[in-house]
């Protein structure tokens, strides 16, 4: 079935990915959600049908646009050690289950997780395989968070950082080594004694520190105040080049803000990416050599290269940048309309959300060499 919905003069060619009714996601996009074969992505759509297992793992192929369940689960879900996909469910035991999917092979295993592992919407697990990182509160009263990590084979789980602001880590392994941590701070956030966040961060501002795994020493990176103005909280490693690229962020709207484009590596200050160009999300392909990401006012989807310095427009997200809102009972939609853009390792394809119908659909834009090489690499 031909899904094209617009042909750009740049090149681009968008292709509506999905037409289903369910509420769905492309998933957050620190890094694509593909394989390292570039073949598929993976989407989550809410089937409530299949309680407790609510979220439905989709496995699309480009160009075709052929869809397969790869799993159904609860909890956070990430792609690691080498681009599988990991999510967590409840067995028909009810016991709790780490499920490891390798979308080349389309094979799945169970991964023997350590008792003490809490079900996180934030975890990674390193490149090797042998380390899970994970966060949880202690308590709010005082306010205390913690990252934690388990020992895949030897099966032990500590406590190796604790905070009052590490409410939102968005934990990364450095994807070469898998022996740095990176954890989001955010400074001055504030929670009431019951655990309802009161304020996502303070006037102290987002910034970004490493912890070494397994001994949990830290180090400060110089982004976020007094260095920069605060971090939007979206980052990823750079590759595998043990840097990271952030953005900032000149708004107190978390939503609608944007900022300019940074990379920082632990001792030197950060430097600025394809200035003038401001990103709200944004992602890399797992060689660090091109970045995908959104903005919100213009509308636009740009790609990057942070070795050259320039970036070009993909296109527009036509999308309302909404908050899901139906956790609370209140609104239509389970998911973010944000466009939570990202490229494939392949670089031949960025992914995104877009509810420019009513519906919020995935949309794949087919990215030609052409603009890959303008940007000063390889396709």
């Amino acid at each position: 079935m031909d899904r094209s919905v617009e042909y750009l003069p740049n090149g681009v060619a968008v292709h509506q990915a999905t037409d289903e009714a369910a509420d769905k996601s492309n998933i957050y996009c620190e890094h694509p959600w593909c394989p390292p074969d570039s073949h598929c992505f993976v989407y989550v759509r809410y089937a409530p049908e299949h309680d407790p297992n609510p979220m439905e793992y989709v496995s699309c192929d480009f160009e075709t646009w052929k869809k397969r369940v790869v799993g159904r689960g609860r909890g956070g879900r990430i792609m690691a050690n080498g681009g599988k996909f990991y999510y967590w469910r409840l067995s028909r035991k009810a016991a709790q289950e780490l499920v490891e999917v390798d979308l080349e092979m389309e094979a799945e295993q169970i991964i023997d997780v350590p008792e003490g592992v809490p079900n996180s919407g934030s975890f990674d697990i390193s490149a090797s395989g042998r380390y899970l990182a994970f966060s949880k509160p202690l308590s709010f009263d005082p306010q205390m968070f913690a990252v934690g990590v388990a020992d895949l084979e030897h099966g032990t789980v500590g406590i190796i950082h604790e905070d009052p602001y590490i409410c939102n880590t968005h934990l990364q392994f450095e994807p070469a080594e898998g022996k740095q941590l990176m954890v989001q701070h955010n400074r001055g956030c504030g929670f009431t004694t019951e655990g309802k966040m009161e304020l996502l961060c303070g006037t102290e501002g987002c910034t970004l520190f490493l912890l070494s795994v397994p001994d949990g020493a830290a180090t400060r990176l110089q982004v976020g105040p007094p260095h920069t103005p605060s971090l939007s909280g979206h980052e990823t490693w750079l590759g595998p080049t043990g840097e990271l690229i952030a953005t900032l962020n000149y708004a107190e709207d978390y939503d609608y803000g944007k900022g300019r484009i940074i990379r920082v590596k632990p001792g030197e200050p950060c430097r600025e990416v394809c200035t003038p160009w401001e990103l709200n999300h944004i992602g890399v392909e797992p060689s660090g050599r091109v970045f995908a990401g959104d903005a919100y006012m213009p509308d636009e989807i740009i790609i990057g290269s942070p070795a050259t310095n320039r970036a070009a427009v993909v296109c527009q997200a036509k999308s309302t940048y909404n908050r899901a809102r139906r956790r609370d009972g209140s609104g239509k939609c389970m998911f973010d309309s944000h466009p939570h853009a990202y490229i494939s390792p392949d670089r031949k394809w960025v992914v995104f959300n877009s509810d420019r119908t009513g519906v919020q659909q995935i949309y794949a834009a087919a990215i030609p060499a052409e603009m890959i090489e303008a940007i000063g690499e390889r396709q």
